[in-house]
């Protein structure tokens, strides 16, 4: 009994030089931790024990789910922000992507000539282009001095030709003649004989 009124007297004791502790704890400026401080420095003390108001205890949890539902809440809002920016930077990551090609496509087409489905560079396209037209140049002259060399001959066949057309004519008029001749000839001949007989 002794025990019991020394605790009564012990909390009167505190009770009557402590501050009301759910004023305190019930400022909204103060964090978990010192809340529980609060909590803990305004209790009374019983031997090794802390000897805490149930409302103050309520209070105080009633404090600490509200702070957890607003982390949560706060996590929650914080999660769907990442995921927007998760999203926002994938379609610019996307934007970036298509402009990257569409970048390296226009270097492409300004170093790059397609010539019958063919990609040739530029450097390369021009060098080719540089062979062939003096290739087609070449052939062209050498066809040119071909066809010189052929007229040239063709001219000298000609002559040849005629040449031997005119030997052929005079040849076949000389033989006309000796054959005009040996007729004639030929033909004195028969008659000198025919005259023979009649004598």
């Amino acid at each position: 009994m002794a025990r019991l009124s020394l605790i009564f007297c012990l909390l009167a004791t505190h009770l009557s030089f402590s501050q009301p502790a759910n004023v305190s704890l019930e400022d909204k400026n103060h964090t978990l931790d010192e809340r529980y401080y609060l909590m803990k420095s305004n209790s009374q003390t019983f031997q090794d024990y802390k000897v805490i108001k149930e409302y103050v205890l309520d209070g105080v949890w009633k404090i600490m789910v509200d702070s957890i539902k607003a982390q949560r809440a706060q996590l929650t809002q914080s999660h769907e922000a990442i995921m927007q920016l998760e999203g926002k930077l994938q379609a610019v990551e996307l934007t970036l992507k298509k402009e990257r090609e569409a970048s390296a496509q226009i270097v492409f087409d300004s170093t790059h000539i397609t010539l019958v489905g063919i990609s040739f560079e530029k450097s390369t396209f021009i060098t080719l282009m540089t062979f062939l037209i003096a290739g087609f140049v070449l052939a062209i002259v050498f066809m040119a001095g071909k066809m010189k060399l052929m007229r040239t001959t063709m001219k000298e066949k000609v002559v040849i030709a005629d040449l031997i057309s005119h030997e052929y004519e005079e040849f076949k008029r000389r033989a006309l003649d000796k054959q005009t001749k040996l007729s004639r000839e030929l033909q004195n001949e028969r008659n000198k004989l025919e005259e023979l007989k009649l004598r």
